[in-house]
């Protein structure tokens, strides 16, 4: 048997086995995980939409549309170097020890003569490691051998991938990949 007692201040809901009391200067608003759900779910879009927009800033200004001039350098591949004379030894490879000097050989040849062009070596950590200009491609024609240089305090290069790449520069930056080449350093 149930019963409700009522009191000016607070009444009571009895039931067996239990008594509720209830006050009604407390107001009880209902929780609302929707609500909680659906504000946390906006704060995350509007994060996620911020980041795309600074991606998209930042691919544009590195990567403007309509710098593209379609011409292709050619890299006539990847060898051994000797430092003491400056020329490459052997066939062309994509993996060298860590004790192995190798250098990259570029034909400049191929490009118009009105283009500014460099050409990097980069190791895996992104830092560059070699480098030959930038120019114009007749006046690299002298320097078509690229060494990777071993980092300073250094015996040996670091183990891991390195890239080669020659670009096409405008005002000091990259604009354009005309060949990438990526060799294997291994332990």
């Amino acid at each position: 048997m149930s019963s409700v007692a009522f009191d000016q201040a607070t009444f009571t809901l009895t039931t067996p086995g239990q008594s509720i009391r209830l006050c009604p200067a407390v107001s009880s608003a209902p929780y609302d995980q929707v609500q909680t759900l659906y504000r946390t779910l906006l704060v995350f879009a509007t994060v996620a939409v911020l980041i795309l927009a600074v991606g998209l800033v930042e691919f544009v200004y590195f990567e403007p549309p309509g710098q593209t001039t379609g011409v292709k350098a050619r890299i006539v591949g990847v060898y051994a170097y000797d430092p003491a004379t400056g020329t490459t030894l052997g066939t062309d490879r994509s993996a060298f020890g860590r004790s192995e000097e190798f250098a990259a050989v570029v034909d400049w040849s191929g490009l118009p003569p009105n283009l500014n062009v460099g050409a990097r070596w980069y190791d895996g950590f992104g830092t560059i490691v070699g480098r030959v200009g930038p120019s114009t491609p007749a006046d690299l024609g002298n320097f078509s051998v690229v060494p990777v240089i071993t980092p300073p305090g250094l015996h040996h290069n670091l183990p891991g991938q390195y890239t080669f790449v020659v670009e096409r520069l405008q005002g000091g930056l990259p604009v354009e990949v005309l060949g990438r080449r990526i060799v294997l350093v291994e332990r």
